[in-house]
């Protein structure tokens, strides 16, 4: 069996790239930039005004104290969005609103709530520093700066960073088409009675929420019973979108015909088995049709949920962050936390075990959720972590530090 890094690593070899599409700004959350982002003005595009307030010269307030305040003449106002063309003369204010331009000749803006305004005459009660409240126009963003790199995924703020560049349709990586196949004679749908020896169709609801986060979009081909004629349909159709997931029916059963029908159609399997826990049994292959230069890309999960989600996490997503043009790293984020009890372990595997992590005065301290059951997926829900315990470890005693990675 190849290890977890092995097998991730086999993965990512062979991850086409997706083709651009330009998208509006309201759908690009989440997506990649197929490009590389130049700003072609200044953020913001002049200077403002930081707080309502009163836009004065600095120099006019040198001797401005409590005993001896400065009284300056107020002159007009500054309202946000309009453009005030005098140039404001020494000795005088003009009111300004948050966001206005700066008048020019003012370099100072003083607190609304810090001056007192009588008879027209603004009192300064103390010097005020040149610039003074003011937001500098360039100073979030400089026009000819590099503000994203190519592979960047937009999140909220981005999008808002590229509506201030006037970037209304993004050049972007497109969606993985991503088909999920669920199989077994013992899997029923959500609304279907929950009959004798029958259990409901998780996994379709677990990976569709996954692909989801992951901004793809997901196509769910529902389940195919443990019958090679119904399932070598359901596999073509799969097989002919970016990616195929299926669940159950990988493993060394009787009725576990997934493998050798993908082989039967053409798909080439990289590998099978993993030595992992929970996981073991998935199989990961490539497909191509002839005289075509697209390629799917296979990932056959094992039926129990937990195993599916772990499987998912650990090779599904690092392969959809390169296929998406995602600049991400392909590996989740990893700390090390103390644990609070004893772990024990024999079978020579990788361990990825649900955790819950918490924060005491700023040490990491996690512990697993309960039953460790690769059909417990209640654990999941309660876990925030994935416990890593390596395949040499056998006894870890509580205190000792442990991988940990984040879900």
């Amino acid at each position: 069996m190849l290890s977890a890094f092995e097998a991730r690593k086999a993965v990512l070899e062979t991850v086409p790239v997706l083709s651009t599409e330009s998208v509006d700004l309201h759908g690009a959350l989440h997506r990649a930039l197929a490009v590389e982002i130049i700003a072609d003005v200044d953020i913001p595009p002049f200077d403002n005004s930081a707080m309502d307030g009163f836009a004065l010269r600095s120099a006019d307030t040198i001797s401005a104290s409590i005993s001896q305040p400065v009284k300056l003449k107020l002159v007009g106002e500054a309202r946000a969005g309009d453009v005030r063309p005098e140039t404001l003369k020494p000795g005088t204010s003009v009111r300004i609103m948050t966001g206005a331009m700066i008048p020019p000749g003012a370099d100072a803006v003083l607190e609304q709530e810090l001056a007192a305004l009588e008879n027209g005459l603004v009192e300064i009660r103390a010097p005020l520093s040149p610039g003074r409240r003011v937001r500098r126009g360039g100073e979030d963003i400089r026009k000819g700066a590099t503000v994203f790199g190519k592979g960047t995924v937009l999140g909220a703020a981005a999008l808002g960073v590229l509506a201030s560049l006037g970037i209304s349709h993004p050049e972007v990586f497109r969606k993985p088409k991503v088909t999920v196949l669920t199989t077994g004679d013992e899997v029923v749908d959500v609304n279907e009675p929950l009959l004798p020896g029958k259990i409901r169709n998780s996994n379709a609801y677990t990976l569709d929420g996954l692909l989801q986060e992951d901004s793809c979009e997901p196509l769910d081909l529902g389940r195919a019973r443990d019958e090679e004629g119904e399932l070598r349909t359901k596999i073509s159709e799969g097989l002919t979108s970016d990616m195929l997931i299926t669940s159950g029916g990988v493993s060394v059963g009787k009725h576990d015909l997934v493998l050798k029908i993908l082989k039967d159609l053409g798909v080439q399997i990289k590998f099978w088995k993993v030595n992992i826990k929970p996981g073991m049994p998935m199989a990961f292959g490539i497909y191509q049709a002839a005289g075509s230069d697209a390629r799917t890309l296979v990932f056959a999960l094992p039926g129990n949920p937990v195993s599916t989600m772990v499987t998912y996490l650990q090779f599904v997503r690092p392969a959809l962050r390169r296929m998406r043009g995602s600049a991400e790293a392909t590996e989740p984020i990893h700390l090390l936390a103390k644990l609070e009890h004893d772990v024990s372990k024999q079978d020579g595997k990788r361990h990825f075990s649900r955790g819950i992590l918490r924060n005491e005065k700023g040490q990491l301290f996690v512990r697993m959720t309960g039953s460790q059951s690769s059909g417990v997926l209640s654990s999941l829900v309660a876990a925030n972590c994935l416990i890593v315990i390596p395949e040499e470890s056998t006894e870890i005693k509580a205190g000792s530090e442990v991988e940990i990675e984040l879900l």
